[in-house]
């Protein structure tokens, strides 16, 4: 579980971002971007405005699938630090020496509750 600790220093953020009903989740990845970015640039090349239009987040969450877990399906939501995603990819991985390893894709779009 993520914590927060203040014995030296600083206190930071440590750990993860959320837990998974599916899979123990050891890793995560979140990025938040625009879908559209233009810029315009005056006579000279300089760039002298920028609209950022249609915001973007994408998560992967990678981890061991839990024994009695049923994967959801692509199309599904999943929240994920308070955020709603939709499922847009699954991957499940297994060996003969490790447990089941998956990884999971989800995207949130600004327009799209």
């Amino acid at each position: 579980m993520a914590n927060t600790s203040e014995d030296f220093g600083i206190a930071h953020f440590f750990g993860l971002r959320g837990t998974a009903t599916y899979m123990t989740v050891q890793s995560d990845d979140i990025s938040n971007t625009f879908k559209l970015d233009v810029e315009v640039a005056d006579e000279q090349g300089k760039i002298i405005t920028n609209r950022l239009d249609d915001r973007f987040l994408e998560v992967s969450l990678e981890g061991v699938l839990l024994a009695t877990a049923t994967l959801p399906s692509i199309g599904d939501t999943f929240s994920w630090n308070s955020v709603n995603y939709i499922l847009k990819s699954i991957d499940d991985k297994g060996t003969n020496k490790d447990f089941r390893k998956v990884s999971v894709k989800g995207v949130k779009y600004q327009e799209i509750a």
